[in-house]
């Protein structure tokens, strides 16, 4: 009998299995919880397609029995003499973790009776050899778990502890907050935004609940040595010799091509394109570039809403878009060897470097395209803006054309995300894409003038965009976008002294944090006759400060005081020629209501 360090355990698991009755530990050495609102967009987006493409209305528990599992791949575990370490994994245990939570409280939320109610304590925590403690039992961030577990609202209405939740109170300015408490909490922030509207009732809700812990399957790999458990991850994580949707479209194209010189040609082409997408955009964004491409110019049919409805072109392009082109000739009109050669070495060259040059517009500060670059940090998904911002280019436009076009659909979204948000609605990919496929659509391949008269059709749902909507949005608690919302205030009010990333949450000591001018009890001694709620979380009431400068602006005693220390350092640039002695709590926080408003009509302007 071989020795217990060489021994491998592989299962497939339930997610209410992988959480049940198990204590989990992340080693110091292992990365921190980097996930980032598009990982937490996807996943939901996934989870509520699979769910939904099962359920049809009047569906019970039972029912549930019959619906289609969701395979998240594989975790890889050590178990350490009893101890169980987590290799690989963690990253989406995190997530689930948070997911849960966020479904215990929307479970309250709805008071759904007690034959419906899932109890989902065990999952988050586990009792054994008499000790209780969280189920991914990580100590430095035990506090922020059961914080949002016990009350996670008071996480996001005091907004300076989003930033400094973990730091010591007595030497804030000399430490940095910890990465993964600051992810989790935003990434917590993002499920309770962007969790679907119509899984949010008390007939659907219970039985999302029960599909994920039953339905959503994970290969448990466990080694019973370190040594081993990392060789098992690298051994996974290997893709050299693999074939990926990618390699397998190259082949089928290439096997339609009858002449064997071109054939070569198109070979060599494609894999120095393919390497030069990889090097610009990442590991995998060849298969974002392929989904982005097939879906703005060929995809015709989305998947309806309905529950029970199946996948179609958009759907499908997603997961095998492979397959979608092998079985849609008609759509991509390839018939010939000549129109698969003109397929890769005129339209995949056209649009692959097309995608190269949109990844640099978004993700660099680039003349002519630094918008595109700022909205980028309150994006939609990159599955729905690349195939979007494709759509109206045609390969006959001027470069001229391409990159007016570029503008005015990077613009688009720039206003459509802010209006939405300002009216409190999702802008997860779930909640949108549907509409976002339909514009695809919408837009392919339009001149200029149809283009901006097609988008503005569509901002003109919205309430008069903005405008009106940013009644709305003062009273808001979206603490995240407060934080980018007064990030473009002051840019756009004065982008020569600062570099737009440098005003975003971030680490650093002299970074910015989201502050609340006034407090409650300030509010309400100003005016004792008027309504304070409306005043609390207006918008108008907060600004960024400097992280080290949080303890002086603190110290203010005086209202007028803090008002001007917060003027002469230029926290409040859009307030310069105001007699602060004969204005009150609630003036200053009308009168800047108002100048916002004025500031947001002219950046989000369409």
């Amino acid at each position: 009998m071989g020795h217990i360090a060489n021994k491998i355990d592989a299962k497939d698991k339930k997610l209410s299995e992988v959480l049940t009755g198990q204590r989990y530990r992340i080693d110091a050495f292992q990365r921190e919880y980097r996930w980032q609102r598009k990982h937490i967009d996807a996943l939901i987006s996934d989870l509520a397609l699979s769910f939904l493409k099962n359920y049809k209305e009047g569906d019970t528990f039972d029912d549930k029995e019959d619906y289609d599992c969701y395979y998240m791949g594989p975790i890889v575990l050590c178990n350490d003499k009893g101890v169980l370490s987590i290799v690989d994994g963690q990253q989406r245990l995190t997530s689930f973790t948070l997911l849960l939570i966020y479904l215990l409280h929307a479970q309250t939320k709805l008071k759904l009776k007690d034959d419906l109610l899932i109890d989902l304590k065990p999952y988050l925590y586990v009792t054994k050899s008499a000790k209780t403690t969280l189920v991914l039992n990580v100590t430095s961030r035990n506090k922020i778990i059961q914080h949002l577990y016990n009350n996670p609202d008071s996480v996001f209405s005091e907004p300076v502890e989003l930033e400094s939740s973990n730091l010591d109170s007595e030497n804030l300015n000399n430490k940095m907050p910890d990465e993964s408490i600051q992810n989790i909490i935003e990434r917590y922030e993002d499920i309770s935004k962007g969790f679907p509207d119509e899984l949010k009732n008390s007939e659907i809700l219970p039985l999302f609940i029960d599909w994920l812990l039953d339905k959503v399957i994970m290969v448990e790999v466990k080694a019973y040595s370190m040594e081993n458990a990392y060789t098992i991850f690298e051994t996974m994580n290997d893709r050299g010799l693999s074939l990926n949707p990618t390699e397998i479209l190259k082949g089928f194209l290439l096997s339609k091509i009858e002449d064997d010189k071109q054939s070569e040609e198109l070979n060599e082409f494609w894999k120095e394109r393919i390497t030069e997408i990889k090097a610009v955009s990442g590991i995998d964004s060849d298969l974002d570039f392929f989904r982005a491409w097939l879906r703005a110019k060929y995809a015709e049919t989305i998947r309806q809403t309905k529950q029970g409805s199946e996948n179609e072109d958009f759907e499908i392009i997603g997961t095998q878009f492979h397959t979608w082109v092998k079985n849609n000739s008609d759509k991509t009109f390839l018939k010939n060897p000549n129109d698969y050669y003109f397929f890769i070495r005129s339209d995949f060259d056209f649009f692959s470097t097309l995608y190269k040059n949109l990844y640099s517009y978004k993700n660099e500060p680039i003349e002519g395209f630094d918008e595109m670059y700022i909205s980028n940090f309150y994006p939609i998904a990159d599955s729905l803006a690349y195939p979007l911002l494709i759509s109206p280019i045609s390969k006959i436009d001027e470069d001229f054309i391409i990159e007016e076009k570029i503008k005015i659909v990077g613009k688009f979204i720039d206003v459509y995300v802010n209006t939405r948000t300002m009216l409190g609605k999702a802008i997860t990919q779930s909640s949108i894409r549907y509409t976002m496929y339909e514009l695809v659509k919408t837009i392919r391949n339009l001149d200029i003038n149809i283009l901006k008269e097609k988008l503005s059709i569509e901002l003109d749902k919205y309430m008069g965009r903005p405008y009106s909507a940013y009644h709305q949005f003062h009273e808001m608690d979206n603490w995240g976008y407060y934080h980018y919302f007064f990030a473009r205030i002051l840019y756009h009010l004065d982008d020569t002294s600062y570099d737009f990333y440098d005003l975003l949450r971030s680490k650093k000591r002299n970074s910015f944090v989201l502050f609340k001018i006034f407090s409650d009890e300030e509010i309400i001694n100003d005016n004792l006759e008027i309504l304070p709620g409306r005043y609390f979380n207006c918008v108008a009431n907060f600004c960024l400060v400097k992280r080290n400068d949080l303890e002086k602006i603190s110290s203010f005693d005086n209202p007028i005081k803090k008002l001007s220390y917060l003027i002469t350092q230029n926290y409040l640039p859009e307030i310069n020629t105001l007699d602060l002695k004969k204005m009150g709590v609630t003036d200053f926080i009308e009168l800047r209501d108002l100048y916002l408003k004025n500031i947001s009509e002219r950046i989000w302007y369409f």
